[in-house]
């Protein structure tokens, strides 16, 4: 996510058919988790011990059962903690495991806009893979996002290295899955990220979801156009990448814009939530995010939450 977005600290069900449908699909395609419907709405909620009750108060409200939670970073070396307070991993266990006794889950998210992302500091594959495995065994989680950007996107070393501890977690947990967060343009992906996946790839990483950022696209056109215009060119460039059907590909991708105001003075309204969850449940795209819960939702009643969730 754009390093503006952070905080001032910073500064400072759907039906178990669709499911076995994504299962089935050509190879390379993967189903979303056990805890995951086909489709779904999962906003971001940038963690710490203040915000962590959002997760239930969303739920209340809106109905939203799945969360994206941001972000886990390098606190020095292979250990993580989160951004946005410094808590170790571990904390939020309580408010995680209450939501998923709720018929909710989690994503856990690593990286993030001006993060120190772990592989970069992890240079051990061994200790890198088992740093993730740890996160994987505290929350209960199997849904891994990785939020690739700035200086870390084009880091080939710390891309390698967390392809082999991707590849070599998925080895020993067959269960874990990946998904990639990343920029795009209103023509597609950048060709920094479809290295970056297609790398992945290569390395037999399984990836279940491409989440690309609708945001912040400094055309000053529509943002709702823009990030209609691209997905559509994105899941043309998914299927380069990974093979299969339109269909497959549309069901692999995610959309994540701001909820309101973005950094280029585009305003992503309630309106265009409204069309772009129509948009998205045409297609059959997997996920529909948006940043953030706790700054840009909660203040609106929940209303981003709610459009997004009638998928």
């Amino acid at each position: 996510m754009p390093a503006t977005l952070r905080r001032p600290l910073l500064a400072l069900t759907a039906a178990l058919c669709p499911a076995m449908a994504l299962l089935a699909a050509a190879p390379g395609a993967h189903a979303a988790a056990a805890g995951f419907p086909a489709q779904y709405a999962a906003p971001y909620l940038q963690i710490d011990g203040s915000t962590a009750a959002d997760m239930a108060a969303d739920q209340q409200a809106s109905g939203v059962n799945h969360y994206t939670l941001a972000f886990l970073t390098s606190q020095s070396g292979c250990t993580l903690n989160w951004e946005d307070g410094g808590d170790p991993v571990g904390s939020y266990t309580s408010q995680i495991n209450a939501l998923k006794a709720a018929g909710g889950d989690v994503a856990i998210s690593f990286g993030g806009a001006g993060s120190q992302e772990l592989a970069q500091t992890c240079t051990s594959v061994s200790d890198l893979t088992a740093a993730y495995k740890k996160v994987v065994d505290t929350y209960g989680t199997n849904r891994l996002d990785f939020d690739i950007e700035g200086g870390a996107l084009g880091d080939s070393a710390a891309n390698q290295r967390r392809d082999q501890a991707l590849a070599a977690l998925q080895q020993e947990e067959p269960d874990v899955q990946i998904d990639w967060t990343v920029a795009v343009a209103p023509d597609g992906l950048e060709s920094d990220v479809t290295g970056l996946l297609s790398g992945a790839q290569s390395a037999g990483v399984k990836t279940t979801l491409v989440n690309i950022m609708t945001m912040d696209f400094g055309d000053g056109e529509n943002a709702l156009q823009d990030a209609e215009s691209g997905a559509n060119a994105t899941v043309k460039q998914l299927g380069s990448i990974y093979g299969g059907s339109t269909a497959d590909n549309w069901a692999r991708m995610g959309l994540t814009p701001i909820a309101g105001q973005n950094d280029d003075d585009e305003n992503f309204s309630q309106s265009d939530a409204s069309a772009l969850e129509s948009f998205a449940a045409d297609k059959g795209v997997q996920e529909l995010s948006f940043w953030e819960v706790d700054q840009y939702d909660k203040p609106a009643g929940y209303a981003y939450s709610k459009i997004f969730n009638k998928i």
